[in-house]
């Protein structure tokens, strides 16, 4: 009969959303629990007192290994539990806990199973960790941020699993943990800059952030520490999994490489290192290799899944990734023309991923890349269905939208997301462009005014603003706020001196038009638009010379012959007519409109209409 006793333990502050469910788990498998507050302002105290709780308070001090300590100290139990409060006992873990205390005496402490979502649960990390362990023992934790025990001597492994909530977070909950994790790490390298503990952490921090040079420099940094100190530790291998999928996202492929092979010479059933390699071979198109490590990736996955003591307490961050793994197999078969052998490969990813809005994004991002448009619209559609408020997918929706030219579709999107995130970068300068592509210049407009007020010195607001007066024809107003906007850049003064050569056009002031259009011409002498305007505005001047000058030049741009002797008007009308229908067939419909009337103008009436002659041309 086991008449040991178990105290729980945890720290806490401010915890009211998930302590109820960490509390019911527990309470029916251990004899007390004792928590340490550490400065709540909500419910929580209250919360945990309606369980039994014996509650002490204590003023937070920035290490989570003193906080720690204390609630250790007030347990009388056998047998200490640490658990914390963003935590649960998984069903029948709390049979195995009591079962598992009746030990030899020798044993100091217990291994169970950590399993932990992140990434709006598309990631699953697994690692075996010691949280429960004998009172008495002069056991203890150290390091003011994820702590670790120190004192234990002999280990057994059980099969209690512990499932952790603390990493999907909402935004703001996840930026107040990281900026207040990422400070007690920075804090601890200064007190011992040689302890890889608080790099490897760090790295680890950045990495979830998607902060990926400081994550490899961090990471890199634990790696080195930890291979100077030529003892085994397993964060040694979490710290080359961040590496290397930091360097990853930044487009190091060969680093990436190196840093996975060196964790599969360090440990051969290395799971995370297998994902990342298939990852590699992925981005190089080597199916051969992908389908080695992908094979080796879900081996070492069933073996742990079979016997996971056998992985010590190595973490594995990318357990849950398989059907990705699946999908990137389907990508690969489309590229190779295999695509019934792709849809398989997608139906089974489908089978084993746990969450359809991450399948269907990762399928939408996949198709967008590549162009292939509607089935984008179609996955990025059902991944809404799932996620009806992720502004991500929504933004990369309307992206397909206005690829597609259908803007009216492309408002709709971008006005939910800006309903949903006012200030999501670019959404309303976005809208404002497909409002404008739809010629509702007034609401245009009033979208770049607001961005101008809340940003003065925003250029693309002002730019665009000018060109939407155009639009209503406002062409005194456009042409004085372009007037007043101030830039150095090249293209962004291209839009502004053009804007301007075509409000003069509109008013009838050919010669500020002339003047305006040569100077675009002396930003980018390459331009085409110069040259076309400025032949119409000489014709209309009767300046047949200038004309024929421009001529020349648009038959030089186009590398188009311009070695002939002109006899006629006609002759010279013939050639705009050509110069139209090549612009034409580079979809410049406007420019090869204006070369067509001028060919008209000069007497070349092959032709009945435009239509025609782009008809005959096509």
């Amino acid at each position: 009969m086991n008449h040991h006793t178990i105290s729980a333990c945890m720290i806490v502050k401010n915890e009211e959303k998930l302590l109820p469910t960490c509390l019911k788990s527990i309470k029916d498998y251990v004899d007390e629990i004792i928590i340490v507050d550490t400065g709540s302002t909500d419910q929580t105290v209250s919360i945990a007192e309606s369980f039994g709780a014996q509650v002490y308070h204590h003023p937070w001090e920035n290490n989570f290994s003193k906080h720690r300590n204390q609630s250790f100290g007030y347990a009388k139990g056998d047998w200490i539990f640490y658990i914390d409060a963003d935590e649960e006992l998984l069903p029948g873990s709390g049979d195995a806990l009591r079962s598992a205390i009746i030990t030899d005496e020798d044993v100091d402490a217990l291994v169970v199973t950590l399993q932990c979502i992140f990434n709006q649960g598309g990631s699953t990390s697994y690692n075996n960790a010691i949280r429960v362990f004998r009172n008495h023992r002069g056991l203890r934790y150290e390091g003011r941020i994820h702590n670790y025990i120190v004192g234990v001597k002999k280990t057994i492994f059980t099969p209690i699993h512990i499932f952790h909530h603390g990493y999907n977070l909402d935004e703001e909950t996840r930026m107040r943990k990281f900026k207040r994790t990422t400070e007690l790490l920075i804090k601890e390298i200064q007190e011992d800059p040689e302890n890889p503990r608080p790099h490897h952490f760090l790295g680890a921090s950045y990495l979830s952030e998607s902060m990926f040079e400081d994550a490899a420099k961090e990471t890199m940094e634990a790696i080195r520490l930890y291979e100077k100190r030529g003892i085994f530790d397993p964060n040694l291998l979490w710290s080359i999994y961040n590496a290397s999928s930091a360097h990853f996202h930044m487009g190091e492929i060969e680093n990436a490489e190196k840093l996975s092979k060196k964790g599969i010479g360090i440990y051969p059933n290395h799971i995370d290192a297998h994902y990342m390699l298939s990852l590699v071979a992925y981005e190089k198109k080597d199916r051969k290799t992908f389908e080695h490590h992908m094979q080796r990736y879900l081996e070492a996955k069933n073996l742990f899944e079979k016997n996971p003591s056998e992985f010590g307490e190595l973490v594995h961050n990318t357990f849950g990734s398989e059907w990705m793994l699946y999908l990137l197999n389907g990508f690969l078969f489309i590229s190779e023309g295999r695509h019934e052998s792709a849809k398989e490969a997608f139906q089974k990813g489908r089978e084993i991923c746990s969450d359809m809005f991450l399948y269907h994004s990762k399928l939408g991002s996949y198709y967008h890349l590549s162009d292939t448009l509607l089935q984008a619209e179609e996955h990025y559609l059902k991944a809404i269905d799932v996620r009806p408020e992720d502004t991500h997918t929504i933004r990369a929706l309307s992206d397909v939208y206005e690829k597609l030219g259908k803007y009216v579709n492309q408002t709709f999107w971008l006005e939910k997301l800006i309903k949903i995130d006012p200030e999501f970068p670019n959404g309303r300068f976005d809208l404002g462009l497909a409002y404008m592509e739809l010629g509702q210049f007034d609401r245009a407009i009033s979208l770049f005014k607001k961005m101008r007020s809340q940003c003065p010195q925003d250029h693309r607001a002002r730019i665009n603003e000018a060109i939407c007066l155009r639009g209503i024809g406002e062409y005194e107003a456009s042409i004085h706020l372009s007037l007043d906007i101030e830039t150095k850049e090249k293209d962004e003064l291209l839009v502004i001196v053009s804007n301007i050569a075509h409000c003069h056009v509109a008013l009838g002031h050919r010669d500020q038009a002339i003047e305006w259009f040569d100077r675009i011409t002396d930003i980018n002498p390459e331009a085409l638009e110069p040259p076309v305007y400025l032949s119409m505005l000489y014709i209309e001047q009767k300046d047949i010379e200038a004309s024929v000058s421009q001529c020349s030049k648009l038959l030089s741009l186009l590398g188009m012959e311009q070695n002939m002797t002109l006899n006629r008007l006609v002759e010279l009308g013939e050639l705009y007519f050509n110069v139209g229908c090549r612009l034409n067939a580079m979809k410049k419909e406007d420019l090869a409109g204006i070369c067509f009337d001028i060919a008209a103008a000069f007497g070349y009436h092959n032709f009945k209409s435009r239509k025609e002659m782009e008809r005959s041309y096509l």
